[in-house]
């Protein structure tokens, strides 16, 4: 199988997120596509919000879509959130015949080698960047593949500003994703 891995904070998950999503699947060929919303960052992010929430959203945002399972693999964690300590439990999981896809972006490309164990992750998978604008990617690897796609000017900081001001959301959630939000109160 070909099981592709794409993490993030998904606070909230976005229109972005789903095109995403959609078009890994279809350029990687995926079997598989596990979503896992962050648990507990080991980058401090304190604006979060609660790990079931941010779960819930995400099962709203890509049900969907064909080939993708929510994964609760950090969120049930009471360890820090680290991708290659979460790429060693799926691959223990699955099993080690499998071909594994690390999907990023190219923000976080731009600091790759900062990141825990780099070089032991580009050993057991391969490292999907997404272009994003004004960033580069740091490292050469054999490892290291590089979609070319649409760049969306679209994030989860500015929708929840939105939501905070009383802005109108609709073009950049899906239906399911802003009720659940607003009935919720989330982000205000």
């Amino acid at each position: 199988m070909r099981i592709g891995i794409y993490g993030g904070s998904f606070n909230p998950p976005h229109r972005g997120h789903e095109n995403i999503t959609k078009l890994i699947i279809k350029e990687l060929n995926l079997d598989e596509l596990l979503i896992i919303p962050i648990g507990t960052p080991c980058h401090g992010k304190t604006n979060l919000i609660d790990s079931n929430e941010r779960y819930k959203l995400c099962e709203l945002s890509f049900k969907d879509i064909d080939k993708v399972k929510i994964s609760r693999i950090e969120i049930d964690s009471n360890d820090t959130s680290y991708t290659y300590d979460t790429l060693k439990k799926i691959i223990k999981s699955y099993g080690k015949e499998h071909e594994y896809f690390e999907i990023i972006g190219e923000d976080s490309a731009a600091y790759f080698d900062k990141w825990k164990d780099y070089k032991k992750i580009l050993k057991l998978a391969k490292v999907v960047v997404l272009k994003r604008r004004g960033y580069t990617s740091v490292i050469n690897s054999d490892n290291i593949i590089e979609i070319e796609n649409d760049y969306y000017d679209i994030s989860s900081s500015k929708i929840r500003h939105s939501i905070r001001k009383g802005k109108d959301c609709k073009e950049f959630l899906k239906k399911e994703v802003l009720d659940y939000i607003q009935d919720k109160e989330l982000y205000k």
